[in-house]
C-alpha cells in the first residue's frame, strides 16, 4: 500500500502531465512541497500563538504578565523593578502617566508600564513580537480569543483608533486584548479591575 505522501505526490504528478506514469515525463514536485511546508508552518506558528495565548491569561490572574516581566506585579512592584529587570526604557513616560516602552528585540517581546502616584505598576502592556509575529499576537483573532477563552465579558470599540477591545475579567485584574483593523490582537493590556 502506497503512503498517504507518495500517492498525493502522484496524483500530483498525474494531474500535472495527464498520465500515471508520464511516459517518462519529469515533474517537479517542488509547489506539492512548498504547499505542504506554509501548511506545517502556519499550524506551528498557530500553536505557538495559542501557546503565548493561555500563557498571558493565566499569568493575569497574578497581576503580571509572562516572559521577560514575568514577576513584576500591578500595585506589588514599582517603576525601580521595573527598571532593574529591563534597564532604562528607550521611550520613557512623562509624568502625565504616559507609558515607559521597552521595544520588542530579536525574540523578545516589547513591554510598556504605566504607574500610579506612588510609582507602583498600574497597568503593564504587552506588544508581542516583531519577528515571526505570526507566532505570536499575530495569530490570534477574536474567533480564536473566542475558542480559547470563551466569550470576552465586554467588548468595546475605540472609536479613537477603530479598534475593538475583548475585555476578560480575571477576578481582581481585567485583561484586554485590543483588535485592529487586520482582525489579530494588536497589544494586550493588564490593569486592575474597575
Amino acid at each position: 500500500m502506497l503512503s498517504k505522501k507518495t500517492a498525493i505526490r502522484m496524483l500530483s504528478t498525474a494531474i500535472l502531465t495527464g498520465s500515471l506514469f508520464g511516459a517518462g515525463a519529469s515533474v517537479s514536485t517542488e509547489p506539492v512541497q512548498a504547499a505542504s511546508t506554509l501548511e506545517d508552518s502556519s499550524s506551528l506558528a498557530k500553536t505557538h500563538a495559542i501557546t503565548t495565548l493561555h500563557e498571558i491569561y493565566n499569568k493575569a490572574f497574578s497581576g503580571e504578565m509572562p516572559y521577560t516581566s514575568r514577576g513584576l506585579k500591578i500595585k506589588e512592584n514599582t517603576q525601580k523593578d521595573v527598571y532593574n529587570t529591563f534597564g532604562s526604557p528607550p521611550e520613557p513616560g512623562n509624568a502625565d502617566g504616559t507609558f515607559d516602552f521597552f521595544h520588542a528585540e530579536m525574540g523578545h517581546p516589547g513591554f510598556a508600564f504605566a504607574y500610579s502616584e506612588d510609582k507602583t505598576i498600574s497597568q503593564i502592556r504587552y506588544f508581542g513580537t516583531n519577528v515571526e509575529r505570526d507566532h505570536n499576537l499575530g495569530s490570534i483573532t477574536p474567533k480564536v480569543l473566542g475558542e480559547q477563552l470563551g466569550s470576552a465579558d465586554q467588548i468595546r470599540h475605540i472609536s479613537s483608533t477603530d479598534e475593538f477591545n475583548y475585555i476578560y475579567d480575571t477576578g481582581v485584574y481585567e485583561l484586554q486584548f485590543i483588535v485592529g483593523e487586520d482582525q489579530t490582537v494588536n497589544h494586550v493590556n493588564l490593569l486592575k479591575a474597575k
